[in-house]
């Protein structure tokens, strides 16, 4: 393989269409729960002035108002999940050349692509490969004389051929420990 030619990994379509598929799910699932609690709104309404006027406690309405914020709240939240993977899914790539890898999220921000693992490590950098949650976890072991400053984690999520990526980053890291 010459230098002018890397490697590219890219999430395959059946990846890319199921994070779709999650995503666009759980949107119709918030809007429906969302829809319904609007709908129902003007009956619980009614049925909290009945109970006042006829002197009945009300904390019963109040907790079924606050159950259905709370549900509002944590489909939004996973909402907001499933768009990050989907985002994550979509614009991931690791590129493979001579000198290294590199691991692109193009569909996110900079910043946050930097926090959820974006980056560039040399072979001789990558000290272990790990695994947390759904990523799989490349860290740099740094270089001697290179002073305090630290490698990136490179962080992959889904790749088509993950198999032969990994294979090619443990043939090609001289200084890579794993336990498995």
């Amino acid at each position: 393989m010459s230098v002018g030619s890397p490697l590219v990994f890219r999430p395959s379509f059946a990846q890319r269409a199921m994070a779709m598929l999650l995503f666009a799910g759980s949107w119709l699932v918030g809007v429906r729960a969302l829809a319904q609690i609007m709908e129902r709104l003007p009956v619980l309404r009614a049925s909290l002035k009945v109970a006042e006027s006829a002197g009945e406690p009300t904390w019963s309405f109040w907790i079924a108002v606050t159950a259905a914020v709370g549900a509002v709240v944590a489909g939004s939240l996973l909402l907001a999940g499933t768009l990050l993977g989907l985002l994550m899914v979509e614009g991931s790539q690791v590129l493979i050349d001579e000198l290294g890898l590199s691991v692109e999220h193009n569909a996110l921000p900079t910043p946050l692509a930097r926090k959820l693992g974006a980056g560039r490590l040399l072979w001789k950098q990558i000290a272990r490969i790990d695994r947390s949650g759904p990523f799989f976890v490349l860290r740099g072991g740094g270089e001697p004389g290179r002073g305090d400053r630290k490698d990136p984690n490179l962080r992959i999520l889904l790749v088509d051929e993950l198999e032969r990526l990994i294979f090619t980053i443990l043939e090609r890291s001289p200084n890579l420990k794993h336990e498995d």
